[in-house]
């Protein structure tokens, strides 16, 4: 795995930034600006919960996959998910993304973007870079890498503010990718992610390659594995997020195909 700092390379991709640890505002309306102009375009209800909503140029289709996302050719392409509150969100894709696509992915609460995962090829073959981004902390929260294999941690390793990975021998995942990913606040102990008690409200994205592996190298020392979750690190003085309602996720690819997608909304939420 190789370490590189992102600089300004994100400042471009990112629509606002928050405090991802501080919690919005109850009474802000759900949805963004953008979500809410995309529905005179396109939304769907495929999954129980969810609004998808097109982005950009993009075109939704129910199939009897799930949900097919098509016209992904600029970065402003996507599709939106909204919903009324949830501590967790969960989505199965089959993605191509080729030498030249790439994915970012925005958790929101109202119109203020949280979090962001970005997910792009790397310079050289086989690779994958992605950079996470938390907002808990002024100018951007640590957070923590946790590489498994078959649900089991390989390794843990502490990450500065703006630090992008890059993976190796990962091929397939460009190609062709049966992937699996999350978002979600810790309010509880997570006992997959091993998530601390300091870091309880953190802000977490996971990722699984569902039918093929990456190498990582931490320390000078090689690790395979098939998942991989960021962790934020929660500031001193910051006092838990609560819940988030939204997920944007912008492609650039030649097949995008949501399979399955939930949440888990807060404990007594209506």
């Amino acid at each position: 795995m190789h370490l590189k700092m992102t600089g300004t390379l994100l400042a471009s991709m990112l629509l606002s930034m928050a405090g991802c640890a501080g919690g919005a505002d109850d009474t802000q309306p759900s949805g963004s600006l953008h979500t809410q102009e995309s529905a005179a375009q396109q939304c769907l209800n495929r999954f129980d919960g969810i609004t998808s909503c097109a982005l950009g140029q993009a075109k939704l289709a129910s199939v009897a996959e799930g949900l097919s996302v098509s016209g992904l050719a600029a970065k402003t392409d996507g599709v939106s998910s909204t919903f009324t509150k949830a501590v967790k969100w969960e989505q199965r894709t089959a993605v191509s993304l080729g030498q030249t696509g790439g994915l970012q992915l925005a958790a929101r609460d109202a119109d203020q973007v949280v979090s962001t995962l970005r997910i792009t090829p790397g310079r050289e073959a086989n690779t994958v870079i992605m950079a996470p981004t938390f907002t808990g902390t002024p100018g951007g929260s640590r957070y923590t890498m946790n590489i498994y294999r078959g649900g089991v941690l390989v390794t843990s390793s502490p990450q500065p503010a703006g630090m992008m990975i890059t993976f190796t021998n990962w091929r397939d995942f460009l190609r062709w990718a049966e992937m699996h990913s999350w978002f979600l606040n810790d309010f509880d102990i997570d006992v997959h992610s091993r998530t601390a008690a300091a870091d309880v409200g953190a802000c977490v994205w996971r990722v699984r390659a569902e039918t093929t592996t990456f190498t990582a190298t931490v320390d000078g020392k090689s690790f395979v594995g098939d998942e991989v979750a960021f962790v934020e690190t929660i500031a001193d003085g910051a006092y838990p997020y609560r819940h988030f309602t939204g997920i944007d996720v912008n492609a650039v690819a030649s097949q995008f195909t949501i399979r399955s997608e939930s949440i888990t909304v807060p404990e007594g939420a209506k």
